[in-house]
């Protein structure tokens, strides 16, 4: 063998380890990217397969009650992923409900349209469930990258394998990386998903839960509310029927019919007083607001208050300087301070005294004035404060007391533009304080002698409008009784005809009657005759409580006939002279 032969093949050798090595590299480099791509591609199979899961979690609701709109906005959600080509939701039958494709791209109107293998696009489709069972499909196509752009990025990887097995090296430790990296990224992904679906379940059972306990609240308080009123009425009609019965027994004597009739009367009187208890509460009764001197009032009730509370409580006044006025119902107003005196008394077994305050102060709402009423009492814990102003919630021994009076004051006070403010602590009394707006208005002068209805002698023709029939029988006996002419109608449109054709002194309308009210009735009675008077009768309308009577006069239901004989005199002395009733 020559040398120049044997050199030939050594110098061939480091050319063929050469080409062998390039061989491998760029077999290295193929396989590369072959399994780069392999890679890529089952990643992106997965992370579709997650988005897909994800959005059909979130349209189970939707599938369910066939909402298209709450499909949409649960699939609009997808549109900052720009990679996704076409995402659809399709019912239990297969038809398309919601979905979007890029580019113009139609959607398939069913489910079957979308082919086997979707184009060059990486797509999922997922079952969407309810209890086991399928209710609709979510589907998705995501557009993969570019070919070229893949390859591109290969071939660099290629280069780099090339020029350096060590670089090439650390790219394969870098890919086993990225590999583990978004493994983890998917189990994060799967994780993330698993708690976002748990946390909308416990939302959704804490909303039911919070839900069923305040459904539990107003049951339990209509139930208390409810319970009350049966007792106090059970008791006031025990007594109503029990002496009507009475009445109904041969031979009894005047005396005691007249004590069973007397019985009768109180019992209703009472019931009346409880109706309106409970309107106050509500904050629905009527109310005739006039300007009050609250230090002035303060002073005037002191000889009653005396004589109510008894010896053993000691009343002392701390009136605030200047005009204390506000707009409120007088009767009310005092009514509301006999309550909180009355409980102040109770809370002091042993004696001791109340004090009576008022103060200028500035609210939410602008000035105020503050009417306070302190004991010296035992007081109340924080949790009986908190129950004060339920109806029907008293901590007196039973029979002592309704559980009304701080609820009607509460009641008066919120409809009167004002609110109701206790605190107290065991052993050192109570302190209640009714806050009402102050009035800029001059206090009207009180009158000096009410003209008594029922001797007054004044008559009249009276256009009785009553819907109800016991109702209206027995108005019309009272009105009768107290020597009126009177025409009975039993709804608006029925006194509107026969007021075009007759002449009338005033009209008495029920407020609350089908068809036309009485507030509309008394509205199109003063279009054709202004001077036409007419009183408002009414056990409860909200309407009035909301916006008034428009000034006229309102008897409220159960009326007696002292009550109806005072506001029709007055109503006819107001329009026969004027110059008395103002």
């Amino acid at each position: 063998m020559r040398i120049e032969d044997i050199t030939g093949r050594w110098r061939s050798f480091p050319i063929a380890i050469t080409a062998v090595l390039v061989a491998l590299l760029l077999l290295g480099g193929i396989l590369t990217v072959v399994q780069g791509e392999a890679s890529y591609l089952s990643q992106k199979q997965r992370e579709t397969h997650a988005q897909t899961d994800i959005l059909a979690a979130s349209v189970v609701a939707a599938l369910d009650f066939g909402d298209a709109a709450a499909a949409r906005e649960s699939v609009d959600t997808l549109r900052v992923n720009r990679q996704i080509r076409l995402a659809a939701i399709y019912d239990r039958a297969g038809l398309l409900l919601a979905g979007y494709a890029r580019n113009g791209q139609a959607i398939p109107g069913r489910l079957a349209g979308l082919g086997a293998d979707g184009g060059d696009a990486v797509t999922a489709q997922v079952a969407v469930t309810r209890a086991g069972e399928q209710i609709g499909t979510a589907f998705i196509a995501v557009d993969p990258q570019p070919f070229s752009t893949r390859v591109r990025r290969y071939l660099i990887i290629g280069l780099l394998i090339v020029m350096a097995a060590l670089v090439a090296a650390v790219l394969g430790v870098a890919q086993a990386a990225l590999s583990r990296a978004n493994r983890e990224l998917e189990t994060r992904a799967t994780a993330l998903a698993e708690t976002n679906a748990e946390l909308t379940h416990q939302v959704a059972e804490r909303a039911k839960a919070e839900e069923q306990l305040r459904q539990a609240q107003k049951m339990q308080a209509l139930g208390q509310l409810t319970g009350g009123i049966a007792h106090d009425f059970n008791n006031l009609l025990t007594v109503i029927q029990g002496s009507a019965d009475m009445l109904l027994r041969p031979n009894l004597g005047e005396d005691r019919r007249k004590r069973y009739a007397d019985a009768i009367v109180q019992a209703a009187a009472r019931a009346a007083a409880l109706t309106s208890q409970l309107l106050a509460f509500a904050r629905r009764q009527p109310l005739k607001p006039e300007v009050i001197d609250v230090n002035a009032m303060v002073a005037g009730m002191t000889e009653l208050l005396d004589r109510t509370l008894g010896e053993r409580v000691i009343v002392e006044t701390d009136l605030a300087d200047g005009i204390c006025a506000v707009e409120a119902d007088r009767a009310q107003l005092v009514s509301a301070v006999l309550n909180i005196a009355v409980n102040g008394r109770d809370a002091m077994p042993d004696g001791g005294t109340l004090h009576i305050a008022t103060a200028h102060e500035t609210g939410e709402h602008g000035p105020m004035i503050a009417l306070s009423v302190a004991d010296t009492g035992t007081g109340m814990d924080a949790a009986t404060i908190e129950r004060a102003m339920e109806p029907f919630f008293t901590t007196k021994a039973a029979g002592k007391g309704t559980g009304l009076g701080l609820s009607q004051v509460y009641g008066f006070a919120t409809q009167s533009g004002g609110d109701l403010r206790i605190e107290s602590a065991p052993g050192h009394g109570t302190h209640v304080t009714i806050l009402l707006p102050r009035s800029e208005l001059e206090q009207s002068k009180p009158q000096e002698a009410q003209q008594s209805a029922s001797n007054s002698g004044r008559t009249g023709s009276v256009l009785l409008v009553e819907d109800n029939e016991a109702v209206g029988e027995f108005a019309e006996t009272l009105l009768r009784e107290l020597g009126h002419h009177v025409v009975r109608t039993k709804s608006g449109g029925e006194a509107l005809e026969v007021a075009r054709v007759a002449q009338f002194d005033l009209v008495l309308s029920d407020v609350v009657m089908p068809g036309m009210s009485g507030l509309e009735l008394a509205d199109a009675l003063t279009a054709m005759n202004p001077q036409l008077p007419v009183i408002l009768t009414t056990g409860y309308s909200d309407e009035i409580s909301r916006s008034g009577a428009g000034g006229r006069p309102v008897l409220l239901k159960p009326y007696r006939l002292e009550a109806l004989a005072s506001v029709i005199d007055e109503t006819l002395r107001a329009s026969t002279d004027p110059a008395s009733a103002s």
